[in-house]
């Protein structure tokens, strides 16, 4: 049917809009023949479908429910199918039903009142008015009344249903779909069921250009309407809707695999086919589909079925990844063409040793009566002279008159010459020195962008996974904080790559206890469907944000223990060990170079550090390559660092990764036997880039990891391996583990103590 407007909308106030070029100029005087000629058709057709008990309710309800425009076609087609296609005394009386809903459209119209309800009341009114009165005269039967009363009731409903869904809704696409396919089976022959071809081919299409959602209404509709038209054929609909749905779950957008799929579900409803007609018209119908959709251009698909926008979440995540990927390859196209440059630079003037002799030649012999006989008569013992003091002044930082060699014998200002050669060499030491710490920044500077780029990469790859937003799962959890009287600001349900889901909720700020947590977390796994763990709750300003994450198949039990070498009284060593909100336990142990203080500085700062762009979001690597920096910038004019040893646990997988720079050996105990994890490396700042070690092994409940800093391994591994060994046989928990470990350290080390630090990791259920 045409796309016209439900209600006419009176010609003058059209005509002026039209003018105005608001709406479409009307149709061509031929446009609007070909329309008026598919209305004719589409009554004819309507009005000659029946379903099972003898219901004819199309025809009639195509008269009720469409645009005015086209009534008078669409009556005319309607009563001729009717005549050509129906039984003549149900012909008959469909005729005058017919014509009373024609009749009391256009009286409503004309009074205003609408044309929907004065059409169902004259047509359907109509039709049961003619049963009655030949009921009375004791012409009919009760099954006649059954389907003259269903061929009412059920004109009214598909009328209101084709005035309320347009034609180019997916709704009213559908609807016309069923009634189409339940009328075509009137054209049955032998053996061949057009109806059951034809939604064959509508679900083939949809199952591949459409979605998972849109082929299973289409088809169970479908399956439904050849279900009610041919009743015999109710294993044939079955077949072709499970294949339908078997090929939009296995293979979208692939229309050969698609093809196939339907095929191989057609073949296994076959099976159920009573005998062997059925399973003719099965095949025969499948086939004529198959043929047809194989045959359907790609771009009547796409018109029919568009790509579906995503949503405005994924949309704002998609840009936002495509920024920080373009942040990204910026700040490493700058950290390489600095690098570059300054790689090919030339040095600048006064980098040399002649700095200092032209620095004396234009301070104390410009003027100089001897000038001419020193740098030209005498330019070669004069240079030869002048780096003979080099050694001096390397030695003494200042040149003294015993230290001026024979070749400057002839200087008339041995002592001018001594002062000016002194300050021109500490001159060219200090721009040396600036140029020796510029050198230093601008190396840390591109290692900085380097690092920055790297980790901005690696977010930007994360954003691009993130799931698409489930809405309805968005309605249940603001409905959820609305009961409450916490009307949300934001709410977000998203699925990652993994299938994880994770929930995001904004409400005014407001402070929530333990028990408020754990009942808001019960809640939503209800009417999610997802074991989900207590919110992490965070206050920022006016609001209040929770972020609820499914529970993870492990948990991390942490221990740790630290004893500072004697006399000092501060440790070096520093600990952190904590679960982020991606599911992910994190223990790291840090050991300043040396002890005391100083140590505790490094090692404090590198781990505070760590763990702050680790919970930001960061993979170790680039957290370990930023650390370095900040620690060589601190460290720049004295020898120190820190090392780090950075466990990562998936507790959703089991899936780890140790990262060490110049960390010690670590150990992993599982089912009694215990393995030792090395990674040979420089500690962080120490060089201008990190040189770390990354592992990557399987977790399982029960597995204890052991960390500990140099002091530990003053007697050696083995022990600790044993001693790790025993401790998970008593079955000891991480923390009685750690403290084991560390008083038997300081017992082996003896006066040779160190600062000793132990961390454990126990993965459980």
């Amino acid at each position: 049917m045409p796309k016209t407007p439900l209600f006419q909308k009176p010609a003058a106030p059209q005509r002026a809009i039209r003018t105005a070029g608001a709406l479409p100029p009307r149709p061509s005087r031929r446009s609007a023949l070909l329309w008026q000629l598919a209305a004719l058709v589409a009554g004819a057709l309507l009005s000659a479908g029946r379903i099972y008990g003898g219901a004819s309710p199309f025809g009639l309800a195509l008269l009720i429910g469409c645009g005015t425009t086209y009534l008078p076609a669409a009556a005319l087609g309607c009563v001729a199918g009717s005549l050509a296609f129906q039984p003549l005394d149900t012909a008959l009386k469909l005729t005058g039903a017919c014509v009373a809903a024609l009749t009391g459209r256009q009286i409503g119209a004309r009074l205003g009142k609408g044309s929907l309800i004065p059409g169902i009341a004259a047509g359907c009114g109509t039709l049961l008015l003619e049963q009655a009165l030949i009921g009375l005269a004791g012409g009919v039967n009760a099954a006649d009344n059954a389907a003259i009363l269903c061929t009412a009731v059920l004109a009214a409903g598909f009328g209101a249903a084709i005035r309320a869904l347009p034609a180019e809704s997916p709704r009213g696409a559908c609807l016309w779909l069923a009634m189409g396919t339940a009328c075509l089976q009137r054209l049955s022959l032998t053996g061949f069921a057009p109806g059951l071809a034809a939604a064959g081919l509508a679900m083939l299409c949809c199952a591949c250009a459409g979605s998972l959602e849109q082929t299973a209404v289409l088809s169970i509709a479908l399956a439904a309407a050849v279900t009610a038209a041919s009743p015999t054929l109710c294993f044939a609909a079955l077949a072709a809707a499970m294949g339908a749905l078997a090929a939009a779950l296995l293979c979208p957008g692939e229309r050969g695999h698609c093809a196939g799929v339907f095929a191989a579900g057609c073949v296994v409803g076959a099976l159920a086919a009573p005998d062997l007609t059925g399973v003719l018209t099965l095949g025969l119908a499948a086939g004529a589909g198959v043929l047809l959709f194989l045959l359907c251009p790609d771009r009547v698909l796409r018109a029919v079925f568009p790509p579906p926008a995503p949503p405005a979440a994924a949309q704002s995540l998609t840009g936002a990844a495509r920024k920080l990927s373009t942040v990204a390859d910026t700040l490493s196209d700058i950290a390489d063409t600095v690098t570059a440059v300054c790689a090919r630079q030339a040095p600048p003037k006064g980098e040399s040793y002649d700095f200092v002799v032209e620095y004396t030649a234009q301070h104390l012999c410009q003027n100089c009566a001897r000038r001419n006989a020193c740098w030209v008569q005498g330019y070669s013992t004069a240079m030869d002279g002048m780096y003979a003091l080099r050694e001096p002044l390397e030695a003494k930082n200042r040149a003294e008159l015993e230290d001026l060699p024979g070749q400057l014998s002839v200087c008339v200002h041995p002592a001018d010459l001594c002062a000016t050669v002194t300050h021109g060499y500490r001159l060219w030491c200090s721009r040396r020195q600036t140029r020796a710490r510029a050198s230093v920044l601008r190396g840390a500077l591109t290692e900085q962008y380097s690092a920055m780029a790297t980790a901005l990469a690696q977010m930007a790859s994360q954003l691009g996974q993130a799931g698409l937003p489930d809405s309805r799962r968005e309605a249940r959890v603001s409905q959820l904080f609305a009961s409450i009287g916490l009307e949300p600001l934001e709410c977000s349900v998203c699925s990652d790559v993994a299938g994880r889901v994770t929930a995001s909720v904004t409400v005014p700020r407001t402070s929530f206890s333990r028990e408020e947590c754990r009942a808001l977390a019960e809640e939503m796994s209800r009417i999610c469907r997802r074991d989900f763990d207590p919110p992490e709750v965070a206050h920022c300003r006016t609001v209040t944000m929770l972020r609820f994450g499914e529970r993870p198949l492990f948990r991390a039990a942490f221990g740790m223990a630290s004893r500072p070498a004697p006399p000092e009284t501060v440790c070096g060593d520093a600990c952190e060990q904590f679960c982020d909100s991606a599911g992910r336990a994190q223990m790291l142990l840090c050991d300043g170079m040396g002890t005391g203080k100083p140590a505790a500085v490094d090692g404090q700062m590198a781990a505070r550090l760590t763990a702050q762009l680790l919970r930001a979001g960061f993979a170790a690597e680039s957290a370990a390559r930023l650390v370095n920096v900040a620690l060589g910038l601190k460290n720049v004019d004295q020898e120190s660092g820190a090392t780090l040893d950075l466990l990562t646990v998936d507790l959703y997988t089991g899936r780890a990764g140790l990262f060490k720079a110049g960390a010690a050996p670590s150990f992993l105990c599982r089912g009694g036997t215990v393995r030792t994890l090395e990674g040979s490396s420089l500690p962080m700042g120490v060089l201008d880039s990190v040189t770390g070690r990354s592992t990557a092994f399987a977790l399982d409940a029960g597995d204890v990891v052991l960390m500990v800093s140099d002091g530990a391994l003053c007697d050696g591994s083995g022990w600790l391996c044993e001693q790790l060994a025993l401790s998970a046989k008593l079955g000891q928990n991480p923390q009685q583990i750690a403290d084991t470990v560390v008083a038997s350290a300081v017992r082996r080390a003896g006066a040779r103590r160190d600062d000793i630090t132990a961390a454990v990791l126990r993965l459980e259920r």
